[in-house]
């Protein structure tokens, strides 16, 4: 048998990663003296240990390489390898999409200090009354287009004749993405009298002043249009009204890249200190 450190020496594992592969069942010593705790291997073990690196060096993780080392299943774990494959290879194609993103940036001359910052054009108007069809829920913001969807069906269900594209309002103060508080909103043009659930509501948007701007590309930066409309709320001398909400002109449904994806964010306002 191997000490601990002798077998760390042969697989070029560090004694503490072994602890942890012991920890977490993916690789136990035989045997741990009881008297000092010193743990001791087999050199059966050490094609173990080195099938751990190679399977680390593929990206899976311990709970992956965990099923692997357990299961006996070739065709398992050939869909294994092809699942990695695919993840590996939409990682490589984002990674080409930053490079070459950056690779614009220094081409163009791009204030890489400053970042770019995105420029927006601020409106400001009356938002007429509107009857939606709302549903507020806690969800994983990932499952946010399923449960629009489910939205769309049960208005059809329900003959609600729907008026225009899917909004959102966010109640969260802290963007926790597992479990996002949000609204679901739809506008409508007529509801079945006898409409009526437990999952949504019908209710009334009231008239309202709003400040607007279109936020094009991916929702990862739709701050910079929250950003830009707060900066001119205040220095025009408005105040927030209300919760602010964005509206999916374009969106995942019309299945083109996320750099053409158009949404509306909305800002109640009123003039002066609310």
């Amino acid at each position: 048998m191997y000490t601990i450190s002798r077998f760390s020496q042969l697989c070029k594992m560090s004694a503490r990663m072994l602890r942890h592969y012991d920890k977490e069942e993916l690789l136990k010593p035989v045997h741990i003296d009881t008297t000092n705790g010193y743990r001791y291997y087999e050199k059966c073990q050490l094609e173990t240990a080195l099938r751990i690196k190679k399977l680390k060096e593929y990206k899976f993780s311990l709970p992956e390489i965990k099923s692997i080392l357990e299961t006996s299943d070739r065709e398992q774990v050939t869909d294994l390898m092809h699942t990695k494959i695919n993840e590996l290879s939409i990682e490589i194609n984002r990674n080409k999409q930053i490079i070459a993103e950056m690779q614009e940036m220094i081409a163009t001359q791009v204030d890489l200090i400053g970042g770019g910052r995105i420029s927006y054009d601020i409106l400001l108007g009356m938002r007429n009354e509107v009857s939606v069809i709302s549903q507020r829920l806690q969800i994983n913001i990932a499952d946010m287009d399923k449960y629009m969807d489910s939205l769309y069906e049960q208005a059809g269900e329900s003959r609600i004749q729907l008026l225009s594209v899917p909004s959102a309002a966010f109640f969260d103060e802290e963007f926790i993405p597992e479990h996002c508080d949000m609204e679901l909103m739809i506008p409508i043009t007529h509801a079945n009298d006898g409409a009526a659930s437990r999952d949504w509501q019908i209710k009334k948007m009231p008239e309202t002043l709003v400040a607007t701007t279109l936020h094009i590309g991916s929702y990862d930066y739709i701050g910079y249009a929250y950003v830009a409309l707060e900066e001119w709320i205040e220095s025009n001398g408005y105040s927030l009204d209300g919760l602010p909400y964005e509206t999916y002109l374009k969106g995942s449904e019309c299945d083109c890249p996320v750099e053409e994806y158009v949404t509306q964010v909305y800002f109640p306002v009123i003039k002066g200190e609310k």
